[in-house]
């Protein structure tokens, strides 16, 4: 496998969890990194700590609703406006909802519905072209091992992973002769906090053995560069992926059922869970409810400049001089977060 350098990634969801472990493999082979997410505050610190741990990383951050109808389009025109080049399209940004569809939240699960699926086809639609005029580019879409199966109490979550699945795997035979490869990565429930945003955090399959972020986004990072069809961690992933195609799906789902249903037993600790700011597919961008606010830190001055961001507003001199900067386009107008004043001690826990 060759690491690629001196190309540019865009990754949606990339302010936490999978997304954010990504994003540092990324950094470490030099990539030019832009980090989409919704809140501007948690894409500031997550890119605070990118830039401490990668000094020399060129970076930018893009604050942006994707489960919004034009959002999608805003955030190409912003690309394009920048001239950015990308050479990889990471599909991370997605959420869930648990609970019985008669009984679950209606308006959580059509913006569910919108950010996991139409945003995900939104934005291939507008960066495909462009890899394949490039004549090289890799996409990374987000599935889950929930899209091979019927998912009671997640039903319309594990429908919209079915949809990643069979979209991306038509993707591959219509690009199997092209310069561009799509990787599906098929995660097992993982240690973000998308269970707390699901609602699901009671749940057996909560309770259980989980993935970490880290070992995920190795497992994703190594199948994209290498131009895999498919990307699925741990043994048990695989164990759960080879079931569901075995068993009938009345089966899957009995079984799917039986793992999500609440547990009594008290919650495990979880430093991780404790620490989660927000989720990324498959998990949402989305604050957690105790999350506290992000410490205020300055940043490194050894960072690569701003030669070929040809920013959309004037920046703060603390910001320019890293070439970190982060656009608000989720209001009409584009706004530069400001470089706060101290920069405190790094933790030695691992990111979400």
């Amino acid at each position: 496998m060759e690491t690629v350098q001196n190309q540019s990634v865009l990754i949606t969801g990339a302010s936490s969890g999978i997304g954010f472990e990504l994003a540092r493999l990324f950094a470490r082979d030099n990539y030019h990194i832009i980090m989409v997410a919704h809140h501007v505050d948690k894409l500031d610190h997550a890119a605070w700590q990118l830039q401490s741990e990668f000094s020399n990383v060129r970076l930018n951050t893009i604050a942006i609703d994707l489960s919004k109808d034009d959002a999608p389009n805003r955030l190409f025109d912003h690309v394009q406006q920048q001239g950015w080049q990308i050479n990889v399209l990471v599909n991370n940004a997605g959420f869930g909802e648990f609970g019985l569809f008669t009984e679950s939240n209606l308006e959580k699960e059509l913006a569910m519905i919108h950010l996991n699926i139409i945003s995900l086809v939104h934005l291939t639609k507008l960066f495909l072209p462009r890899l394949l005029n490039q004549g090289s580019g890799k996409i990374l879409q987000v599935g889950s091992v929930a899209s091979f199966t019927p998912t009671p109490l997640q039903a319309v979550y594990g429908a919209t992973k079915s949809f990643i699945l069979s979209f991306s795997e038509a993707l591959q035979e219509e690009l199997k002769d092209s310069p561009v490869s799509v990787t599906i990565l098929c995660p097992p429930a993982t240690d973000t906090n998308f269970f707390n945003v699901a609602g699901a955090q009671n749940s057996k399959i909560a309770q259980g053995d989980l993935a970490t972020p880290e070992e995920v986004a190795a497992t994703a990072y190594k199948a994209l560069l290498a131009g895999d069809k498919r990307a699925v961690p741990t043994f048990k992933a695989k164990i759960q992926v080879a079931q569901s195609s075995i068993l009938p799906d009345a089966l899957n789902a009995t079984l799917m059922h039986k793992q999500s249903e609440e547990t009594t037993k008290p919650k495990k600790a979880s430093a991780k869970k404790a620490n989660a700011a927000t989720a990324t597919s498959p998990g949402l961008d989305l604050p957690a409810a105790n999350t506290p606010a992000p410490t205020t830190r300055k940043r490194s001055a050894k960072s690569t400049t701003v030669t070929n961001l040809d920013a959309a507003v004037a920046l703060d001199p603390a910001v320019a001089a890293t070439g970190t900067v982060a656009e608000n386009l989720t209001g009409t107008t584009l706004e530069t977060t400001p470089a706060p004043a101290t920069k405190p001690k790094r933790s030695t826990k691992k990111s979400q």
